[in-house]
């Protein structure tokens, strides 16, 4: 469950994803559970050791509504490619 789903059904909103959805919060705070996981990973074994993590985090935004381009731009602004 991210924050952004939880920001959702605070609203009264249904939490099952919608065709097209829009994210309902930056992307900086999109996916915190994920996140969280990818770092510890990244911090803990390095990026080659932590591709599932990285790749999860990346899906989960794409989930959240973040279009293909948003989460590749982050992708090219990270240290862990």
């Amino acid at each position: 469950n991210s924050f952004c789903t939880l920001l959702e059904m605070g609203q009264g909103q249904s939490a099952e994803a919608p065709a097209a959805k829009t994210p309902t919060c930056k992307i900086c705070c999109a996916c915190p559970e994920e996140r969280r996981v990818r770092d510890e990973c990244f911090i803990f074994k390095g990026a080659e050791a932590c591709r599932a993590e990285i790749d999860g985090f990346y899906a989960c935004l794409l989930k959240e509504g973040f279009t293909q381009e948003q989460v590749d731009s982050l992708r090219k602004a990270s240290p862990a490619k």
